[in-house]
């Protein structure tokens, strides 16, 4: 009996902290709102909304700004509400082999600041020195809270918040999440860039709502991020995703097989593109002017790409059944009518009833940060499991 008591009030408590979350995240994603219109979707009884909605005022996690449009049947016009966007703010940094980048947003996905550095000759001591004197030292914007959490994104494995591998030298196996929590005592959150480029696809699609999603990052390797029914998917020890290591036929030299990243990266398709203009450096306008003018080299080198890259594409597509596929790339914004070529390539290697809509990403450069204050925002704000949509 006693047991059955206890166990009714813990489910109790468990919904009293399911509705409170649920109402925040109509005023974050529907807001302006009243709490009536709340109530409505939710299909909580108002008592129960209006509770919830006072306690959030009182906390200032929402602010009402004004009176709505009265009903049809006329009467008193309803208080509107949204997230107080002076609440507090979050960190999202990428760190790279040779430089930094650090965004501050706003709770509701705005970015408040960016801030880049070069750390080609600074060692890593410096390099986190770096960082946590900048998240130490910054302003607090006007917000009440200040600097709330802060996520770090990396090339690598990472898995439980550890770094089990990156390209940064020394920095597998050392806790940088405990060691920054321990610093500034706000939540620290480490996370593969390619996962966060899915989750940045996932959330900042305005109208759009992506529940599976794989965001597919070519870069010097080629990596996937995963999202399916809209929660990451990390794989045996965050393993899932690293598409580059697989093999591929080569479709000029009978039995030989390279990797992925050997074919389809962006390193690879430089190194080719250098090689058959005997030249050290890139002149990236130069290229676009003679694969538009049909440079038989030229548009061999980019054939192949596209050949390569849709191959991974089609089984990534066949694999894990995506509601779309995200291809994030500056070779796509360098020539965007490639795009199309991958689609039809693609087309050829899947079967009729697995055609994935394949798009470009809209943000080369900042998915990974943007993807990564979203992750450090539903955390900030105790909505880990939620939706949250950003403009």
């Amino acid at each position: 009996m006693r047991s059955s008591k206890f166990i009714m009030i813990i489910n109790k408590h468990v919904m009293r902290s399911t509705n409170e979350k649920q109402v925040l995240q109509q005023v974050i994603n529907e807001g302006p709102i009243s709490r009536s219109q709340i109530s409505r979707n939710l299909s909580l009884n108002k008592v129960t909304v209006s509770d919830i909605y006072n306690q959030l005022l009182r906390t200032q996690f929402i602010k009402e700004i004004g009176c709505g449009v009265s009903t049809k049947n006329g009467g008193r016009k309803p208080v509107m509400a949204e997230l107080n966007m002076n609440y507090g703010f979050v960190a999202s940094i990428d760190m790279s082999v040779n430089a930094v980048k650090l965004m501050y947003s706003r709770l509701n996905g705005k970015i408040l600041h960016f801030q880049s550095f070069k750390t080609n000759d600074m060692t890593l001591t410096d390099v986190v020195d770096l960082i946590e004197d900048q998240l130490r030292n910054v302003d607090d914007y006007g917000t009440i809270h200040g600097l709330m959490g802060v996520s770090l994104a990396l090339d690598g494995i990472i898995y439980e918040n550890k770094i089990l591998k990156t390209p940064i030298k020394g920095l597998a196996h050392f806790d940088l999440a405990k060691y920054l929590r321990d610093k500034l005592r706000i939540p620290v959150i480490l996370e593969k860039k390619a996962n966060l480029t899915a989750i940045f696809e996932r959330d900042f699609h305005d109208n759009e709502i992506f529940d599976n999603v794989v965001s597919v990052v070519i870069r010097d390797e080629i990596h996937a991020g995963i999202v399916a029914d809209s929660r990451l998917y990390a794989g045996h020890e965050g393993e899932a995703g690293e598409v580059g290591m697989a093999l591929l036929e080569d479709r000029h030299i009978d039995h030989h097989m390279e990797s992925v990243n050997s074919y389809a990266s962006e390193t690879a398709l430089w190194a080719r593109l250098k090689e058959i203009k005997h030249v050290d450096r890139l002149d990236l306008t130069a290229i676009k002017h003679d694969y538009i003018n049909h440079d038989p080299q030229v548009t061999q080198v980019f054939d192949d790409f596209v050949y390569y890259l849709s191959k991974v594409v089609a089984n990534v597509s066949t694999a894990f059944a995506p509601d779309v596929i995200v291809l994030n790339t500056t070779v796509l914004e360098i020539l965007p009518q490639l795009l199309k070529n991958v689609r039809d390539t693609t087309e050829k290697l899947t079967a009729p009833s697995r055609q994935v809509p394949i798009i470009a990403t809209k943000n080369v450069q900042s998915a990974a940060l943007l993807g990564g204050a979203s992750l450090i925002i539903h955390q900030a704000l105790g909505l880990e499991t939620l939706k949250m949509q950003f403009s």
